[in-house]
């Protein structure tokens, strides 16, 4: 555990998990921040459950804008609205990130052997609970290469949340 009482193992399957997910699409976010607490801040999420030694979700929490500027990486051009290809893009990158995080804990007490076919949340009013005994770890990442002046845009979350299997 770090200072921040942090789960290092997690922290990193998080960082290394999200960079190598999203090495595809050429942008190359930098982490900003880590909790222990997620709290869904923007109106889209993108989960994927974990199944192995431990049990849980991998959820990237991000805004409108900076889900298109993230599909826009895979499809080569920055889609204007939120449609179809979109979702499926933005699905397919949540996937990846899973895959990534997935392979991190590879050796580890949260060694994970399957993951769930991603599921899209769209809207900003929602809470998620977790029940006691979660291991959990949220990295904030800033995109840098999404202008200045849509601030609030260039960040998204990753968020591992799991329960070690008895």
């Amino acid at each position: 555990m770090s200072r921040l009482e942090l789960d290092e193992v997690l922290l990193d399957a998080a960082i290394t998990g999200t960079l190598g997910g999203l090495e595809m699409t050429g942008i190359t976010p930098t982490p900003v921040g880590a909790t222990r607490f997620f709290s869904a801040t923007r109106p889209i999420a993108v989960i994927v459950g974990l199944v192995g030694k431990a049990n849980g979700s991998v959820t990237i929490n991000l805004s409108e804008r900076g889900m298109l500027y993230l599909v826009g990486g895979l499809l080569g051009e920055i889609p204007d609205v939120p449609n179809e290809m979109v979702f499926d893009g933005v699905m397919e990158i949540g996937n990846i990130i899973a895959g990534g995080i997935k392979e991190a804990l590879d050796g580890t007490p949260y060694q994970i052997d399957n993951i769930s076919v991603p599921s899209l949340v769209l809207g900003a009013s929602y809470d998620v609970y977790y029940t006691r005994g979660i291991s959990m770890v949220s990295v904030q990442f800033e995109v840098e290469q999404i202008p200045i002046v849509h601030h609030k845009d260039r960040f998204f979350s990753t968020t591992i949340s799991l329960l070690q299997s008895t």
